[in-house]
């Protein structure tokens, strides 16, 4: 055992060398200073039923499918699902825990739908109508993933026939976090329609539309994907420190000294601040006291940069108030509180209640109002308003102040003559105003804690994976981290081994000049080693499928990368295990004579004869044959290397299932490359038309 101990211990101290030897990416900078449009404005609940539940949705077939939310401790609640015909289909119970949450398990069902979901606690109940039952894949990465259909090749043609009510898709929100989120940002599952489809991933959905026609069931997407993202924002912090224990040491520090206490509520600290810097304002009472005694207030007309309203000169806090009478007709009602435009920040309460909180200098603030704060007759509202220079307050037109119930047709206008009195001046504001949990999007973990794990543990088919530009200067290290990625999922999803579909890289820039050229290959390489070590998973090459002459990084032949991961995906998931879903795969080589020896009698004594070699390459997967496509003229995408490694342009000829290369010069070609570029030459093929997977023998 302690031979076994040191010899883990001296693996981890070389593989911590390999990292830092040009493999371990730099710290990302930390949230940035300035406020951020996706930092929370406002205090929510838990909700009831988690937010990936929503009419419209596809529960996965064949699986007993967790379903989940939030209610009072203890609470009761049933779930009800019935088919078109109103005819029950099953029951399902849970009970809240101590923290609140409920789970249950439905099912499981066979394709199909409609059904009804009905979701009933002690106080709530939710109908979720149009529920479909199908395959649900995960797909997500970074922008190429993220490329919705209309800015995809053939959009407008694609989007007039995009109607299969069958296919669904539920997009998350861009949202990172330092934490682990309960739930993504509140979305909806959209029915493909030539009205909706415009906004889907187009990988995914072209994906979607072969499955869904190939199997006739309906398939769900659920697209979470953020541009110029590395592979270790994606997988949890568990994630990395299981499956790469000897990486990402100080980046997971750092993240743990930004989070400092998990539990700390942002809006709590909120308040906190503004009691700790104005301790007269917690005192008086300021933000809940209705019959606070503001004589010695100013008079003070909203909507106007105080600077105009009677208070100049001055930069810090100032605290405004106002009774807004409330109809019997719009109390009790969910409403939208609109403030118009403030400068700098804002921190706003209802009747004592903090609604909102928004640091975006200048922004227009939208509060939504949770019905049961809203009292017929008078109500309060305060906001304070903390400003570093330049014109502070309320700026906009009048009309753009206004309570906007969501129920009625009466809207109350709120501009007019507010109460105002000045707090702590800026220079006095030494205590830093408070910042969410929210991270930066190249922050290690922090796509995963806001945009993957709020998805766990709902039941999903499989998931697709368009990722690895942003890793390419790693990618050894990304050998080690995609494989983690996928395990770590996998933990979270708590369906098993489910599949894991990876779309190996399009083109970038100028057609390859150069015998090799570094940068995708790699990665490329990475992902083809993870599919010959992780069990289910699966490879759709396209590194062919770049634009011309140029190819943007961005390529927009979408249609062909979800039919080949969908070709993936039938041979792998669906049983069609004779379709050939795989171009020309390296296997093998050998070295042959090129060059017979001379007769011994007819050579001269005063030239040496040299002996010349050439390399058979074999490979799998070649279909109907191997093909030259659209020729054989150099350069054709393959590269030879004698002993010092100095690759050259080869001559490459198919000779049956086998690819023959030389070149002048290289008497012995011991090491091939082919593809070997961002946007390689890809001339190689299989009769079936898929193109052979770039590689290398060097390695």
């Amino acid at each position: 055992m302690l031979t076994r101990f040191r010899l883990m211990a001296l693996l981890g101290v070389l593989v911590a060398a390999v990292s830092v030897n040009g493999q371990e990416p730099p710290s990302p900078p930390d949230t940035p200073p300035q406020p951020q449009v996706w930092w929370p404005t406002q205090p929510s609940r838990l909700p009831f039923v988690h937010t990936l539940f929503t009419s419209h949705m596809v529960l996965q077939r064949d699986v007993a499918a967790p379903i989940w939310g939030w209610g009072a401790p203890g609470e009761s609640i049933s779930v009800v699902v019935a088919d078109e015909k109103g005819g029950n289909r099953a029951t399902a119970t849970a009970v809240a825990g101590a923290d609140g949450k409920w789970m249950t398990k439905i099912g499981p069902f066979a394709a199909g739908g409609p059904l009804t979901l009905t979701i009933k606690g002690a106080k709530e109940q939710v109908v979720l109508t149009d529920v479909l039952v199908g395959d649900v894949w995960l797909c997500s990465g970074q922008s190429n993933m993220g490329i919705p259909v209309r800015t995809a090749a053939n959009a407008t043609e694609e989007i007039a026939q995009a109607k299969y009510p069958g296919i669904r898709s539920f997009t998350v929100g861009f949202y990172p976090s330092y934490v682990p989120l309960p739930t993504p940002l509140p979305a909806a599952w959209e029915v493909c329609t030539p009205e909706t489809v415009a906004s889907f991933s187009a990988v995914g959905y072209y994906f979607a539309r072969d499955i869904h026609q190939a199997e006739k069931i309906p398939i769900g997407i659920i697209h979470s994907s953020v541009g110029a993202t590395a592979a270790e924002v994606w997988i949890s912090g568990d994630g990395l420190r299981k499956y790469m224990p000897y990486d990402f040491h100080d980046q997971l520090a750092t993240l743990a000294t930004n989070i400092g206490d998990p539990a700390v509520d942002y809006f709590k600290e909120v308040e906190q601040w503004a009691a700790a810097v104005d301790p007269e304002s917690a005192k008086k009472q300021i933000t809940s006291d209705p019959n606070l005694n503001t004589a010695d207030w100013m008079d003070m007309a909203v909507p106007k940069p105080w600077e105009e309203a009677g208070l100049s000169n001055f930069d810090g806090m100032v605290w405004f108030r106002t009774v807004v009478d409330i109809p019997a007709a719009v109390a009790g009602k969910p409403a939208v509180l609109a403030l118009g435009s403030i400068r700098d920040t804002d921190i706003t309460w209802l009747n004592g209640t903090l609604v909102g909180c928004n640091q975006n200098k200048g922004s227009y603030r939208r509060y939504r109002i949770n019905g049961a704060l809203l009292k017929p007759g008078r109500n309060l509202l305060v906001v304070a308003v903390v400003n570093i220079n330049g014109p502070g307050g309320f700026s906009g037109e009048p009309r753009g102040m206004m309570l906007n119930s969501e129920a009625a047709s009466t809207n109350v206008h709120l501009a007019g003559i507010w109460k105002a009195r000045p707090g702590a001046a800026m220079k006095d504001l030494t205590r830093a105003f408070p910042k969410p949990k929210t991270g930066y999007y190249k922050t290690i973990t922090g796509l995963y804690n806001g945009m993957i794990g709020p998805l766990a543990p709902f039941a999903i088919k499989g998931a697709l994976w368009y990722q690895g530009e942003a890793s390419w200067p790693f990618w050894l290290q990304y050998r080690r981290l995609l494989p983690a990625l996928i395990a770590d999922w996998r933990d979270q999803f708590q369906v098993g081994e489910f599949p894991f579909l990876i779309v190996s890289l399009a083109t970038q820039g100028g057609k390859q000049t150069h015998p090799t050229e570094p940068g995708y290959g790699e990665v490329r390489e990475a992902m083809w080693r993870t599919v010959r070590k992780v069990p289910n998973t699966g490879l759709a090459v396209a590194a062919d499928l770049g634009d011309e002459p140029v190819s943007n990084i961005h390529p927009k032949n979408k249609q062909d990368v979800g039919r080949r991961l969908a070709m993936v995906a039938r041979q792998l998931v669906y049983g069609e295990k004779e379709l050939l879903v795989s171009g020309p795969e390296f296997t093998e080589m050998m070295l042959e004579r090129k060059n017979a020896d001379p007769d011994p009698a007819t050579v001269s004594p005063d030239k040496e004869f040299v002996k010349e070699f050439k390399t058979r390459l074999y490979f799998k997967h070649v279909g109907g044959g191997l093909v030259f496509k659209p020729g054989n003229a150099k350069p054709n995408g393959f590269a030879v290397a004698g002993e010092d490694k100095n690759f050259v342009w080869a001559d490459a000829v198919i000779e049956g299932d086998t690819v023959v290369v030389s070149a002048p010069g290289v008497v012995v070609p011991r090491y091939v490359r082919y593809g070997w570029a961002y946007n390689p030459i890809i001339t190689l093929f299989n009769k079936e038309g898929l193109p052979a997977i770039p590689f290398r023998t060097d390695e």
